[in-house]
């Protein structure tokens, strides 16, 4: 049996803009394409969640809320 701590998987985009980064439609379809081939890739069991790494941090509109993403900002960084 795995072990619960070990059981998930963050995948990081990072992403540098201005203000705070906006995921639209078109690319909340690119980062869930992108967390399923990471899955078929690895043949990874284990829950995978993104993870944005942004200078501002990311708007939480429908698409952010939808991928259940979570952001951190580069200051927390540091």
């Amino acid at each position: 049996m795995e072990n619960d701590q070990h059981s998930t998987i963050n995948v990081c985009e990072v992403k540098y803009a201005n203000s705070e980064f906006v995921i639209d439609a078109k690319y909340a379809r690119e980062l869930r394409r992108k967390i399923e081939v990471f899955k078929n890739v690895t043949k990874t069991r284990k829950n995978v969640f993104l993870t944005m790494i942004t200078t501002f941090g990311v708007v939480e509109n429908e698409y952010f809320m939808e991928l259940g993403a979570n952001s951190i900002k580069v200051d927390d960084l540091f």
